[in-house]
């Protein structure tokens, strides 16, 4: 960047002092007159020296600068300042990797006390410096693998200058004793499939229609038509059902995804011209520490960066209609347990309003359609199915 000088040039036959300076070879890139006998002009700083040989009996005055030379005089104005948010700045780095607190959650206070411990002999203690990520994932593995009969699950954060450790602690499963006497009933509406009796007697066979409430295991046991014992129903009976699911897609679609990746920088800021000491991309900001001087010409401070990914598309009616469809699978699969599965489905309505399409697809489904129903004490034993559906 170049420096340039503005200057006021006062005296008799202004043009005269105009030719000298042609002559002279110095540049005039800018001039305006004022008077017949006073003219404002812009030369380059390095004509300035030249000028001042030939002015004579012109008078000469600087009434700004511009460029370079300009920037120099504000550095040395406020070059407390500068060093000062400079030595602040390095101060905040060094102070925001240092950790001033831990806080480790969890209700077992004897467990509290060996993690802490723990977190001691990797460095992680207050007045130590943080641990970047790959170091923090390393420790956790090591320290749930020490105390793997107590600990499920730990996950180690830092949040500014505090660690936060979460911890799940390992339950030992009491079993509990259940003496409850169950039938299963149907949840829903549905064309039986497989019938899985492990104890208990069913009342469907494969490829009936039941309802919702229909007993499917009973818990009487019968010989000879007639009720000998009474246990708790157990098994699994599997049905065709349906589903109809509605899905409104738009035609021009956007969105903005962000990502795991934050990072909290530096930046600098000059007047109206904002200067960042790393390059980033697509990153929204949020300023979580700055500091200005008195007139609001320099500021310095730290950012939180998070990384944003924007996606904008334009879909044809068939490509609207296949994501729709496959929306609307992504849903029902959602539902569906292990051993579970879509048996078939047709797109029943399509249709566009112009900005959206409105996809209704139908699903026929292979799952599990039984359920648990107690045997309330003094019930009578069921001869039907109506005795045992659920209301």
């Amino acid at each position: 960047m170049n420096s340039y000088l503005y200057l006021k040039i006062d005296g008799l036959n202004i043009n005269r002092f105009l030719l000298k300076c042609n002559k002279n070879n110095i540049n005039i890139i800018k001039i305006k007159y004022i008077s017949y006998k006073s003219i404002i002009i812009l030369i380059k700083k390095d004509d300035y020296k030249k000028l001042n040989k030939i002015r004579g009996i012109y008078k000469t005055k600087i009434i700004n600068k511009k460029g370079n030379v300009l920037l120099k005089e504000k550095v040395i104005e406020y070059k407390v300042f500068l060093l000062s948010c400079i030595i602040g700045l390095l101060l905040l780095i060094l102070l925001s990797n240092i950790i001033f607190d831990i806080e480790i959650i969890t209700n077992n206070n004897l467990l509290s006390k060996k993690i802490r411990n723990e977190l001691k002999e990797y460095g992680i203690d207050i007045y130590c410096f943080k641990k970047n990520y790959k170091q923090i994932d390393k420790i956790k593995r090591n320290i749930k693998n020490k105390f793997k009969n107590n600990i499920e699950w730990i996950e180690i954060n830092n949040i500014g200058t505090k660690v936060i450790v979460n911890i799940v602690e390992r339950k030992v499963e009491n079993k509990i004793v259940d003496n409850e006497i169950y039938s299963i009933v149907s949840t829903k509406n549905s064309i039986v499939k497989n019938i899985i009796v492990e104890q208990g007697e069913s009342k469907v066979q494969r490829e009936q229609y039941v309802k919702k409430g229909d007993v499917l295991i009973t818990s009487d046991l019968v010989l000879n038509e007639e009720i000998k014992d009474r246990v708790s129903a157990q098994g699994k009976i599997y049905g065709e059902t349906w589903y109809k699911v509605r899905i409104e897609y738009p035609l021009n679609y956007s969105e903005i995804k962000y990502t795991n990746n934050t990072r909290k920088i530096p930046f600098i800021k000059l007047g109206n011209n904002y200067y960042e000491l790393f390059k980033y991309g697509s990153f929204d900001r949020k300023k979580i520490f700055s500091n200005k001087d008195n007139l609001n010409i320099f500021e310095i401070g730290f950012e939180e960066i998070k990384e944003k990914i924007i996606i904008n598309r334009k879909y044809s009616l068939k490509d609207a209609k296949s994501v729709a469809i496959k929306e609307a699978t992504n849903i029902i699969n959602q539902k569906l347990k292990k051993g579970e599965y879509i048996i078939s489905q047709n797109t029943l309505n399509f249709y566009d309003n112009g900005s959206k399409i409105i996809v209704d697809e139908f699903f026929s489904v292979y799952e599990e359609i039984g359920e648990k129903k107690v045997i309330e004490t003094g019930e009578e034993y069921g001869t039907t199915n109506n005795r045992e559906s659920i209301q």
